[in-house]
């Protein structure tokens, strides 16, 4: 007989012996383990032909031990006899473990012959066993069955907990694991088995688990080691946590490990922090917005006073100098109020004036303006559609403006920027970012940065009002860049986030909402045609300078205080055989604070009159549509003689058509 490798596995130290003399003594070499996590060990040192097998051990089982066999590479060759002292209480279940043999432990000749016989079955080249050897002579026992019974109930409940669970030896290692915790180690059963529990953690947890596990063999502690929900341990891209608890049982130690995957409830968290962090950003804004709404106000009134009285004296003057003073003044005097309308972008009453525009064009034309005179380099890229959105342009050329010129002063003028623009699905953008993106088709517009990144302290405050990473004395803005980029894509109802790592670059990304149609305006030259134009507003300085810009345009103006007079007035022009053609009302001046009684009163009696909304509110809703106001255009106070003269147009030509 050829001498063939056997490893018998049994937890009895008789078993062993009388098993053992029975294979030497039919030529076989043996060798023996006590358990299954020592056969494991034994099969890495000798490899074995054939593999002897009790049922019931401590650690790792005879059943576990055979499903490990069966599901691992290379050891599908080897021959499996279960000699168990259950067979016959537990036949059914003994003959799915996958071994080529069973035998039930009984009188020490009869065992002899079914050993032999498994040999020789084993020689002959044949597999698998569909009844159990040695039940002859054998009775079951009635606590046995109870005892089965109980464990089988045990084993169902460990299989089917919602945690990963395992249990360890004394030495780390992982005798026992079910379906979660294979799961969240993404591994099999069969390959868990017998690892070490520290090779399946993260390096930065080693230390712990080695420490805890030292302290535990030298003071038989009962303390746990726990990687709690605000240190969980990453295990590939899942986030658990660990409770290990040690137990002693006749100085042997073993663990009990609990595993749960929190990671779905840090995403939640993150994504509620992320919420509650806009919604602080948002308050304070709604602060800044009604300060903002109070100042752009009182401002505009003030401005349109004096834009007004510069204008007349521009028209009056005949002193050279004096005239380029007040063109100076004229264009000191454009550039506050177009700063009030930045702050006036604040306001939740604010509304973007939008026409579609293609985006690939206006970033192309305003990289090439703002990046003439460096060094940096420009990649733009995009996925090959055309991206048009409805936007308001002026906004928007703030916002690339302000992204562009803190990269350009974050490189210093020499790197390298990528804009990329791609069409993408909302929804599944925010799947993937976790952004809170709505429904629907977006561009996406991203503009990255070669420069120095910033850390995660700064990148939290990024959108804070009069926050700046800069040096302080060597801004040249107030801190609002970004405060205002914000509210600008908010109001496009789009989002805007910045990602950054120290010495990393920068990338700002925005979502815009694809456009649907585009608003289109027209002009035309001014005629000779003397004009009767009726102007309603509460201030009379404002008044005043309205009427001297139209009378210096050749029109007969009337200038009344509220919306009652300016009816009383439309009434009395009507019965006296005529009609006003133009009517200015002040959208603030109305006793209801809308200017809709008034406008739609004297659009009702006097359809051929235009009538213009006046408001110093660039957010004021008529501003985006004047015809709901029963109004056929709106402007914005302060407004110049420039700004008379095409309504002017605008009615000669609406009346010639």
């Amino acid at each position: 007989m050829t001498e063939h490798k056997v490893l018998v596995v049994d937890n009895s130290p008789v078993i062993l012996k009388i098993v053992s003399k029975a294979l030497e003594d039919a030529g076989c070499s043996v060798q023996t383990a006590g358990d299954g996590l020592e056969a494991l060990d034994m099969i890495m040192e000798f490899p074995p032909d054939i593999i002897f097998t009790d049922l019931v051990m401590p650690k790792i089982d005879g059943a576990k031990l055979c499903h490990i066999v069966r599901n691992t590479p290379g050891y599908e060759h080897i021959f499996l006899v279960v000699l168990s002292g259950i067979a016959l209480e537990d036949d059914m279940n003994v003959l799915e473990l996958g071994a080529d043999i069973c035998i039930a432990k009984g009188p020490g000749a009869t065992m002899k012959k079914h050993i032999l016989a498994a040999l020789e079955r084993f020689e002959s080249g044949l597999r698998g066993s569909t009844h159990i050897e040695g039940l002859q002579g054998l009775y079951p026992r009635e606590v046995t069955s109870e005892l089965l019974v109980n464990k089988r109930h045990n084993e169902v409940i460990f299989e089917r907990m919602t945690e990963g669970a395992f249990e360890l030896d004394g030495f780390g290692r992982i005798v026992r694991a079910n379906p979660v915790c294979c799961q969240l180690f993404d591994s099999s059963e069969a390959k868990i088995l017998g690892n070490r529990l520290v090779d399946l953690l993260p390096e930065d947890h080693h230390l712990d688990f080695y420490t805890w596990i030292d302290n535990l063999s030298s003071t038989h502690t009962n303390t746990p080691l726990v990687f709690d929900y605000s240190d969980p341990v990453f295990l590939g891209s899942r986030q658990v946590t660990f409770t290990l608890v040690p137990i002693y049982e006749e100085d042997q130690l073993s663990v009990i490990g609990i595993m749960k995957d929190v990671t779905e409830r840090k995403r939640m968290d993150a994504h509620k922090a992320r919420l509650e962090k806009e919604l602080q950003r948002i308050s304070k804004l709604d602060a800044m917005a009604t300060m903002a709404g109070g100042i752009a106000h009182d401002f505009n009134n003030l401005l349109t006073i004096i834009n007004g009285n510069v204008e007349m004296a521009k028209i009056l003057s005949l002193d050279e100098k004096v005239n380029q003073l007040l063109a100076e003044t004229g264009k000191a005097l454009q550039l506050t109020t177009g700063l009030i309308r930045r702050f006036s972008t604040f306001s939740d009453n604010y509304l973007p004036s939008k026409s579609l525009v293609c985006v690939d064009e206006l970033l192309s034309g305003l990289l090439d303006n703002e990046l003439a005179d460096t060094d940096i380099e420009v990649q733009l890229t995009s996925d090959g559609k055309v991206s048009y959105v409805d936007l308001d342009v002026d906004l928007m050329i703030q916002v690339f403006q302000n992204i562009i010129l803190n990269a350009v002063e974050a490189m210093q003028g020499k790197g390298l920027l990528q804009v990329d623009l791609a069409e993408i699905d909302g929804r599944e953008e925010a799947e993937k970012t976790g952004q809170s993106i709505t429904d629907g088709t977006f561009i996406r517009i991203r503009i990255t940065d070669s420069g120095c990144g910033m850390d995660e302290a700064h990148l939290e405050h990024i959108f804070d009002a009069y926050f700046s990473t800069k040096q302080k004395g060597t801004q040249k803005g107030m801190g609002l860049g970004l405060t205002i980029a914000h509210a600008i894509v908010k109001k496009h109802g789009g989002l805007l986030r910045i990602d950054a790592k120290p010495d990393a670059g920068c990338t700002a990304t925005i979502y815009l909402p694809v456009g649907r149609g585009a608003q289109s305006c027209v002009g035309s030259e001014m005629g000779n045609e003397r004009l009767r134009v009726l102007i309603m507003d509460d201030d009379e300085i404002m008044r005043k300078v309205f009427c001297g810009m139209f009378e210096e345009c050749n029109c007969d103006v009337t200038t009344v205080a509220s919306g009652e007079e300016a009816i009383r007035e439309c009434d009395e022009q009507l019965n006296a055989g005529g009609a006003y053609d133009l009517v200015l009302l002040d959208m603030q001046a109305d006793k209801d604070g809308n200017g809709t009684g008034p406008a739609k009163a004297i659009a009702d009696r006097s359809p051929a009159t235009m009538l213009v909304a006046m408001t110093e509110d660039a957010g004021h809703a008529v501003m985006q549509d004047p015809h709901a106001f029963s109004c056929a255009a709106a402007v914005e106070k302060p407004f110049s003689i420039d700004t008379v003269k095409i309504l002017l147009n605008d009615y000669i030509r609406a009346k010639t058509q």
